[in-house]
């Protein structure tokens, strides 16, 4: 994955409320897809702004996130974050 792919989901999984936060991670065709434990707690609009992102926004109780590129990469390595702070 490219170094501005994992820096992209480490912010998304900071702005997010954090690992603690995030309770499933998927995807769809275009867009990442958080279920989080308190969707108050994410910071959508910083979502939004961030470089890779074209949407941002809370929907069906997930929060979804449409990038740029490299949607598959992108769930991969959220997943991987949230797993690894889960042991």
């Amino acid at each position: 994955m490219p170094v501005e792919s994992t820096a992209l989901a480490s912010s998304i999984v900071v702005l997010a409320g954090g690992v603690d936060n995030i309770v499933g991670v998927e995807r769809c065709m275009v867009r990442l897809r958080l279920t989080l434990a308190d969707q108050d707690a994410a910071d959508v609009p910083g979502i939004a702004q961030l470089p890779g992102v074209a949407l941002a926004l809370h929907l069906m109780g997930q929060l979804q996130i449409a990038p740029t590129s490299h949607l598959d990469e992108l769930h991969a390595t959220v997943s991987q974050i949230v797993a690894r702070a889960r042991g």
